[in-house]
């Protein structure tokens, strides 16, 4: 099981894709099926070389109740980084301080009442600066958005996940949650916040080139949240459905649900990944990663800063892959950070040689 970096920092994803297509005409498609033409022109009428490429797979309808406009929105600034304070002395070493030196990102959430925006900011990070994540719940798909060549990809809860997790494709099945809330407090972005200890447990289950691995993982997480007038419920929700992506697939949602009803706005998080099945050393902690808000704006912003897919994508016609120096689906990063921004660790296993602590015989 992977340390789920980028649950905030979601958050571990990078870039390069194949080829692009051209822009399709919104008039010309059916919302209901993106492939498929409405009103093509008669054979006879047709040039072939005005031909258009179709959509890429993952093509969604416009977004048309966020083109127009503006709307109220809440803006934070967050800050993710590796927290090794649990780590035994033996191993807080260079590595660790370059692993957590290298760990550092940064993003920026925007939410509005069913609207989502995570905008990557970090620099020479494996994931681009600039790369976009937008949620439109309607639709129930994450759009991951290349600012630079104007295409996007649309995945679910559960893809997403999976592939910023950075390893074979992991199913996931009895989910557990208990939420209890505490007596600490402790102002975030000049706003109150409570913090709640929630515990999700689940299986997990992968296929390898050496057969099929199982597991439990029982995730800590710590939410600091606000239940200050100011921040909606609704945006409250938004932010959890960017807290939770990697949990969000169908058996995970009451996990979500139960959080939605139970936590207000996050302002801070700390998260600890636990791998019942992998090998410790003496004295060693799971890594925890820990995002905090720097900065918390309510503003009013543009609608179509947040339409999903962005007006003027094109659907990409290739997969989204991981970029030069990020983590790679043939890597298995159990537990491990990378050194350096855009450097994986040197140690990974292959996911077929070690998943679960154990040597294969």
């Amino acid at each position: 099981m992977k340390t789920l970096h980028v649950l905030v920092a979601l958050v571990s994803l990078a870039l390069l894709v194949s080829a692009c297509p051209k822009k399709q005409d919104p008039a010309k498609t059916d919302p209901k099926d993106p492939t498929a033409k409405t009103d093509e022109k008669k054979p006879d009428e047709k040039k072939p070389d005005e031909k258009k490429p179709e959509p890429g797979p993952g093509a969604l309808a416009e977004d048309k109740d966020y083109k127009d406009g503006n709307i109220q929105a809440a803006v934070m600034e967050v800050q993710t980084k590796l927290d090794v304070a649990g780590m035994g002395p033996d191993k807080a070493g260079d590595d660790v301080k370059k692993a957590q030196e290298g760990s550092v990102t940064s993003q920026t959430l925007t939410v509005t009442d069913n609207r989502g925006k995570a905008i990557f900011t970090t620099e020479e990070f494996f994931i681009p600066k600039g790369t976009e994540l937008r949620y439109n719940p309607a639709h129930k798909k994450y759009v991951l958005a290349d600012q630079g060549k104007k295409e996007y990809w649309a995945m679910s809860g559960a893809e997403i996940g999976n592939l910023l997790e950075g390893g074979p494709v992991m199913t996931r099945s009895n989910y557990t949650i208990e939420i209890k809330n505490t007596e600490e407090k402790e102002k975030i972005a000049e706003f109150d916040a409570v913090k709640s200890d929630c515990v999700i447990g689940f299986d997990w289950k992968v296929k390898t080139k050496s057969g099929e691995k199982t597991g439990k993982v029982k995730v800590n997480l710590a939410i600091w949240h606000s239940a200050d007038e100011k921040l909606k419920a609704d945006w409250a929700k938004m932010m959890l459905d960017f807290l939770t992506v990697p949990f969000q697939d169908e058996a995970g949602m009451k996990v979500v649900d139960e959080l939605k009803a139970k936590i207000k706005f996050p302002l801070k998080w700390a998260m600890e990944v636990i791998n019942e099945g992998q090998a410790k050393e003496k004295g060693e902690s799971a890594p925890k990663l820990v995002t905090t808000a720097q900065k918390l704006e309510i503003k009013e912003i543009a609608k179509g800063e947040l339409a999903s897919p962005p007006a003027g994508f094109n659907p990409a016609t290739g997969p989204y892959e991981f970029g030069k120096g990020g983590q790679t689906a043939k890597d298995d990063l159990l537990g491990k950070i990378p050194a350096k921004k855009g450097t994986p660790p040197k140690d990974v296993k292959a996911p077929d040689e070690k998943a679960d602590g154990k040597e294969e015989k």
